[in-house]
């Protein structure tokens, strides 16, 4: 399979996914997943892993709601397809919801034949999410027991506790220092980048590693970024640079400062 098709392969598995949400089609979305994939949604709830786990995601999440992906930005970088979206939610209640996220599908391809998705990550904020709904008053309250209602009935109590996990993370500090992070490298300020580090940490863009800060502040030209989101230990970005749109990734040591972050393009 030559690279122009195994990219071309990649993006069919990974739009096939909201087109079998739209249509409800519960056997063809689980069927893009291999057999020991894993859903982080949102990265830092607890995984739903395997089969069965995939299958219950979907009757508690996917089933019940009407759900459309409004997509900016899509790329391509080794085995990981990124999708920059908007997801709208409207639910039975007849609240409707609109989230920001970043989307990252890691794929198994086959050397010829179809792609599987091993691996998806929707980083969202599950407390914004929240927030919204509880916003909408007595529509908000009664749409979020009736979640909450279904989720214990799909997953039982240990899935529900594992759910809330999505709402701790980085969140506002994590954000704050990928801010100022973003904004020493965009100006060239290595000394106030490398504040914003762990003492070794790791870089990489497109998937190619970097030996130093200083070569990351040669890509940060014309940085400029928006749709900061926390989720879990991470905080991902929507960045343009010389070299294009793009999506950022920063994960966080347990102190709180970014001990790796990627630039996909």
């Amino acid at each position: 399979m030559s690279s122009k098709d195994r990219v071309a392969a990649m993006l069919a598995c990974v739009h096939a996914s909201p087109e079998a949400v739209a249509r409800h089609d519960r056997t063809a979305w689980l069927g893009l997943f291999s057999p020991d994939a894993e859903i982080h949604d949102p990265v830092g709830a607890r995984p739903h892993c395997g089969a069965i786990a995939i299958a219950r995601f979907y009757d508690t999440f996917i089933a019940p709601n009407r759900i459309v992906f409004e997509v900016a930005y899509e790329g391509v970088c080794d085995d990981t397809v990124w999708r920059d979206v908007t997801i709208h939610t409207h639910m039975a209640t007849g609240l409707s919801l609109r989230v920001p996220a970043h989307l990252r599908y890691q794929l198994r391809a086959q050397p010829s034949g179809p792609c599987y998705i091993r691996r998806l990550c929707a980083h969202w904020e599950l407390g914004s999410m929240l927030g919204q709904s509880l916003r909408s008053g007595w529509l908000g309250l009664r749409s979020n027991a009736g979640l909450t209602r279904h989720l214990l009935a799909c997953q039982g109590m240990t899935g529900a506790i594992g759910f809330t996990r999505g709402l701790g993370g980085v969140g506002r500090r994590g954000r704050g220092r990928a801010e100022r992070l973003f904004t020493a490298l965009r100006d060239g300020a290595k000394a106030a980048a490398s504040a914003q580090c762990a003492p070794q940490p790791t870089f990489h863009v497109d998937g190619v590693s970097l030996a130093s800060i200083d070569a990351l502040i040669e890509h940060a030209r014309g940085l400029q970024w928006r749709k900061l989101i926390a989720a879990g230990r991470q905080v991902t970005a929507s960045i343009e640079t010389a070299s294009g749109h793009g999506i950022a990734l920063l994960t966080f040591d347990k102190r709180g400062r970014v001990e790796q972050l990627r630039w996909e393009f």
